[in-house]
């Protein structure tokens, strides 16, 4: 006998649980399921990640990202103090290593101040110096509301929240089809099947796998970006104790290979952004047939290839050249050696490209039939992420409309 629900979640990354959740506490009058295919929460990006609790300071006045970002990060933060999760306020400094970037340095505190990022200034030369001393800057800007996280932590105490209020979460449980009845959808699992009167697709990686398996066509494709950290060695883990950045390139959603102390006490350097080979590719070289005969019949890869071919070779070489990566980090940092590049980890970003090639910069939702299916979380998702839950959860008619919240967009039958 198949299990019923009025709502399932599919995934259970920070997206997916913080989405259940919002439904939860807006209407407890539902049934509730979320649904992961992974032996574990927060597998992929949710848990791979610098830890960064981003301010807001990137994104265009009015987009979802600059709005929910905001939003979430005040919610995360209250949620991690009420759970007692390990949160650290320790700032953040952008910094401009050569004269031409200074300008976008000053477009971004633009951005900031509109977004109403609170205590943003610039330092002087002589605050810079003391702050940082050993990093390489012409100009900076401070933003000391950033803060660093464990999101594995906040994903692991959600699903005992959820479970403490019956909605349970269910490991090693692919959706692997779905079928539209009368009572809204069927989707097989290895357990069993799992009928829901309406379904939430937060799968990440897979997202718009999951959406044209439920009849909607994406208007994007998910494309993976490899992300590589790498662990700086003890000796000069106390010389960093803010989060240090570069002024990233305008012309991608990716931030450069920054410095990021953890809530675990080490010191990361990364992450690069190469075009990774599989979806699920979190080791250079590895690769899927399969996946990559769909990304050449998609019609945007070449115009990705065209728009960024050089960007996407430099941070190619990054991940397989030890001597690039350290001249990226040294870029900010001139005192690190090849031997403090020790540990390596590595994430993925699911970055949705649009038809013609270009890099999709906002967070997407789509409708479809008894479904919204949400296209494009990169970062800041796990800032933004509980904010994006009760945003999706208002998209999908379950929570009242606020008048700040554009509608998503329509999802098109295949």
């Amino acid at each position: 006998m198949a299990d019923r629900f009025d709502l399932v979640v599919i995934g259970a990354g920070m997206v997916g649980l913080s989405t259940a959740w919002a439904l939860h506490e807006g209407r407890p009058d539902l049934s509730i399921a979320v649904l992961e295919k992974e032996s574990e929460v927060a597998a992929h990006q949710s848990g791979h990640n610098s830890g960064v609790v981003h301010s807001g300071v990137y994104y265009r006045p009015g987009t979802l990202k600059a709005r929910l970002c905001r939003e979430g990060r005040a919610k995360l933060l209250e949620f991690a103090a009420e759970e007692e999760i390990r949160c650290f306020p320790i700032g953040k400094v952008i910094v401009a290593s050569r004269p031409e970037e200074v300008a976008m340095l000053a477009t971004i505190e633009e951005r900031a101040r509109a977004n109403g990022v609170p205590g943003v200034r610039r330092l002087s030369n002589e605050e810079f110096a003391s702050r940082l001393p050993e990093v390489v800057g012409v100009a900076s800007l401070e933003i000391p509301s950033a803060a660093i996280i464990d999101y594995r932590e906040v994903a692991l105490r959600l699903v005992d929240l959820l479970a403490s209020v019956g909605v349970g979460t269910s490991l090693s449980s692919p959706v692997r089809s779905a079928a539209k009845n009368a009572e809204g959808w069927s989707l097989d699992t290895p357990s069993g099947t799992v009928v829901a009167r309406y379904v939430i697709n937060c799968a990440g990686l897979q997202s718009d796998l999951v959406a044209r398996s439920m009849g909607v066509r994406p208007p994007v494709m998910i494309v993976p970006f490899r992300g590589d950290f790498y662990h700086l060695s003890p000796r000069l883990r106390s010389r960093i104790t803010t989060l240090v950045y570069p002024v990233p390139d305008p012309e991608v959603p990716f931030l450069g290979v920054h410095l990021t102390p953890t809530v675990d006490g080490e010191l990361l350097a990364g992450p690069n952004a190469a075009l990774a080979l599989s979806r699920e590719g979190y080791h250079a070289g590895e690769w899927s047939l399969d996946e990559l005969a769909s990304m050449a019949l998609f019609p945007g890869t070449l115009g990705l290839a065209r728009r960024y071919g050089s960007y996407a070779a430099r941070e190619w070489l990054k991940s397989w050249s030890r001597s690039e990566f350290l001249s990226a980090v040294r870029r900010l940092w001139p005192v690190v050696e090849e031997s403090d590049l020790t540990g390596q980890s590595s994430g993925v970003r699911a970055q949705a490209v649009r038809p013609d090639g270009s890099l999709e910069d906002d967070f997407v939702l789509i409708r479809g039939s008894n479904s919204l299916h949400v296209l494009n979380a990169p970062s800041p998702a796990a800032t933004a992420a509980f904010a994006i839950g009760k945003r999706v959860a208002r998209e999908a008619g379950f929570l009242p409309s606020s008048e700040s919240s554009g509608p998503a967009s329509p999802g098109e039958p295949s």
